[in-house]
């Protein structure tokens, strides 16, 4: 028998909401506490002898799962998306804990008994506060009824051998979300990322893209056997998901892919931040057969460290690096010192945000192995990859 303790942060609320359920040996809720309803919406009776499935968003949510085992282990929590009674979902952190059979540990017993915490008397919004609470509110269902529906709107952007042999096929994949009306344009990362972020479902937005780019190659057999460089980019939260390199295992091992053509980007920044759980996940995903990258490097004095130490294959030098290449002397003095690591560890360099030709010449000269940009391509729905090829074979695009 599992206990669940769930807490949800709400607004007001200081450091959560907190409900524990007790969940039987045949994965059934059969014990509940008073906060439920405060977390979930639900009633007691309503969700009493309910499979715990029924109340998370995916088999891959599920908090008892033995890729979790890590966490029941050591106590830490965890972030599960569930199925709220009012039809949305939301993110909670949630920790398992292990219970003898006719007794009630501490834990429940202290979250049971657990006064609601008042919320605090504020000021009534403004009108223009309430609309902007109003449209918030439309976006973050709206952006998880895409992450649980599929679908996701996703383009590529082609990556070119330049001071390297050509590998065949190259690209990044980036993610997109539907317009939230029928002929709305399709939204760009900065104005849904930062609503994923808050409400930790960055992890789900990652493994979406993941699952619907491998779906498109399984489909498309001659697009994926021409594939060299298939790009991730990767969350915080997926930097800390333990089970990430599981999850992207079962998926090679249903579709049959190459795993050395998919390579997964992991922005300096969060590397720098969690630079232990950066350095095993790429000892994880290497032993997959996967490729890794540290993605925006040449910000920080830290990431030319990282550069050199982390266990990645491919370094990716930071869009503000390049902007100043061509009128910033210290900028290619940093550019310069960021090949010459590459060089030195055996790794591979990839400039992004190439724009034009000027820019070209000069990471050229530099001897940066693969060229990114405006100038190789803009963006592109992935759903039209095997049409622009026009007969011919997949590697032409790149």
């Amino acid at each position: 028998m599992n206990e669940l303790v769930i807490c949800r942060h709400r607004p007001g609320a200081g450091e959560g909401v907190t409900t524990v359920l007790t969940i039987g040996q045949d994965g059934k809720v059969t014990g509940t506490d008073p906060n439920l309803s405060l977390v979930l919406g639900y009633s007691n009776s309503e969700i009493d002898g309910r499979p715990l499935k029924q109340l998370i968003a995916s088999p891959e949510d599920n908090p008892l799962s033995p890729d979790y085992a890590s966490y029941h282990d050591s106590g830490r929590p965890l972030t599960v998306t569930f199925r709220h009674s009012g039809g949305y979902f939301m993110a909670a952190r949630v920790v398992v804990r292990k219970v003898s059979h006719g007794r009630t540990s501490p834990l429940a017993a202290s979250a049971t008994t657990r006064p609601v915490p008042k919320k605090p008397v504020t000021a009534a919004p403004r009108p223009s506060d309430r609309e902007d609470i109003a449209r918030t509110k439309a976006l973050l269902a709206h952006i998880r009824e895409c992450l649980a529906t599929g679908g996701l709107p996703l383009e590529y952007q082609p990556i070119r051998a330049m001071n390297h042999p050509d590998i065949g096929l190259g690209l990044e994949i980036l993610a997109r979300l539907r317009g939230t009306n029928r002929d709305d344009a399709d939204m760009p990362p900065r104005e849904f990322l930062p609503l994923i972020e808050r409400f930790e479902l960055s992890r789900r937005l990652d493994r979406q893209v993941i699952k619907q780019t491998l779906c498109h190659l399984y489909r498309h057999p001659d697009l994926a056997s021409a594939l060299g460089y298939c790009g991730f980019n990767l969350s915080r939260g997926s930097l800390q998901d333990r089970t990430l390199p599981a999850f992207i295992g079962r998926a090679l091992e249903k579709t049959g892919l190459d795993p050395a053509s998919l390579c997964f980007e992991i922005p300096a920044q969060h590397a720098i931040n969690f630079t232990a759980e950066c350095r095993q996940l790429c000892r994880m995903l290497r032993q997959l057969g996967c490729k890794t990258a540290l993605d925006g490097a040449g910000t920080s004095m830290e990431s030319y460290r990282l550069a050199g130490r982390l266990p990645v294959d491919y370094i990716k030098l930071a869009p503000e690096l390049l902007d100043g290449l061509h009128d910033e002397p210290t900028h290619l003095v940093m550019a310069e010192a960021l090949q010459r690591i590459a060089n030195t560890t055996g790794k591979v360099t990839i400039a992004t945000s190439v724009e034009n030709d000027i820019a070209r010449r000069r990471v050229q000269t530099l001897g940066v192995h693969f060229i990114q940009g405006r100038h190789v391509s803009a963006p592109r729905p992935l759903k039209q990859l095997v049409s622009d090829t026009g007969g011919q074979s997949a590697g032409a695009i790149a």
